[in-house]
């Protein structure tokens, strides 16, 4: 209803407010019923993960050329031989000042991601941003420092061990020139 100055709008009545609410109820809780028992599918694009580990390593890599920086004075290639080392070092303390204190590291903060415990998500149900639930428990922090740390840590090992030994080059060992082939696939 349109009032105009010449033509007053009666005022309403002073229980309004009370029936239009009662009639407004009704519909209210259905919608809040079905809201309830829906839970939005989130899906988290691959590529904003592969973007954020990529950022995560840059930074790593910036870290480590500052390091570098100050043993320069050192006998030269002395840090080479201690690289894998440094770099369980370096990827050691970024775990342990964002994932083991529940915060993202650096390049998933930047893709605006984060860590948790999936099937305590999926227990409790709605999830409206990706960005509710319960961050990792103890036991996944753990195990994400044994395999991120650990794991690139023996790989980059394997790798310098399998180049001194020449595997790649063996001939009169045929199983270490499978597992080095095996290694570089």
């Amino acid at each position: 209803m349109i009032c105009v100055r010449s033509n007053p709008c009666p005022a309403p009545q002073e229980d309004a407010w009370i029936t239009s609410y009662q009639r407004l109820v009704p519909h209210w809780h259905s919608v809040s019923l079905s809201h309830q028992h829906s839970t939005i599918s989130i899906s988290i694009s691959r590529v904003n993960q592969f973007d954020a580990a990529r950022l995560d390593i840059e930074m790593s890599a910036m870290l480590k050329e500052q390091l570098v920086k100050v043993f320069s004075l050192m006998k030269p290639g002395m840090l080479f031989q201690y690289q894998p080392e440094l770099n369980a070092f370096l990827e050691f303390l970024i775990w342990r000042f964002s994932i083991w204190v529940d915060k993202p590291t650096p390049g998933i903060a930047f893709m605006n991601l984060r860590y948790r415990d999936e099937r305590a998500v999926a227990l409790r149900g709605k999830i409206r941003t990706g960005l509710e639930g319960p961050g990792l428990t103890f036991a996944q922090k753990i195990w994400y420092c044994v395999a991120a740390v650990g794991g690139q840590y023996i790989w980059a090992r394997l790798q310098s061990f399998s180049a001194f030994c020449r595997w790649g080059d063996s001939e009169e060992r045929p199983l270490a020139r499978r597992a080095w082939g095996l290694m570089q696939r």
